[in-house]
């Protein structure tokens, strides 16, 4: 089987067995969603739609999101040794972090949209350019499964995984959550220029940390 097939295998599989426990997706939903309604509550109505404090405090969201569903993910394979029949398997290390890059991706693509409809209705947010906001959101969202499943592979066998894990990882994910944010501004704004250049930058930070994150997580894990 060739990488992109055992990294898909592992990815399918990471999401039956999400499906079959959705404990990590119900709480990032429940997190995101409660977030963006204590936003509204704590700034008020008025401030908590400006675009630049209602996409900050949603990137937040979705940013915990990340770390919950993958915290989750990872508990749910040591708690079985699922994880140590991947490694084995010829080019498991590398599949095993390319498959759970793609499954995460694919869990936090659905938390951000339940969680942009509810900021959008709740909020009543005004969107200038839809097509944009699509854009940097989709490159937003994919941008933080590699750094998330990265730490969460170097805080493997660390006890205090839980708390190493947003240590790591946030500030390392700083460029995203300002790129993200700011590009939704615009793109609520009608900024178009500024969206698609924040959008790029998305997509850099992306490139860079997947290369990163095959190249160190073979030896990470030995």
């Amino acid at each position: 089987m060739n990488p992109l097939g055992r990294a898909l295998l592992v990815a399918t599989r990471e999401l039956f067995a999400e499906r079959a426990q959705p404990d990590g997706l119900a709480a990032a939903l429940t997190f995101t969603g409660m977030l963006v309604l204590l936003e509204s509550l704590a700034f008020g109505p008025g401030r908590a739609k400006a675009p630049d404090v209602a996409s900050g405090v949603y990137w937040i969201a979705v940013l915990f999101a990340a770390v919950l569903v993958s915290a989750r993910s990872f508990d749910r394979d040591l708690e079985d040794d699922a994880i140590d029949g991947v490694i084995a398997l010829p080019g498991g290390r590398d599949a095993l972090y390319a498959g759970k890059v793609l499954a995460l991706g694919a869990i936090l693509l659905i938390v951000a949209a339940a969680a942009g409809a509810f900021s959008i209705f709740l909020l009543d947010l005004d969107i200038a350019l839809g097509g944009h906001l699509v854009i940097v959101a989709f490159l937003g969202v994919i941008a933080l499964p590699p750094v998330v499943v990265l730490t969460s592979v170097i805080a493997l066998r660390v006890r205090a995984r839980v708390a190493v894990v947003p240590i790591l990882s946030f500030p390392m994910l700083v460029p995203q959550l300002v790129a993200a944010s700011q590009g939704t501004a615009a793109a609520l704004t009608g900024d178009g220029p500024a969206a698609l250049a924040w959008a790029g930058l998305l997509a850099a930070f992306t490139f860079v940390y997947g290369v990163l994150g095959l190249t160190i997580v073979p030896a990470a894990i030995e």
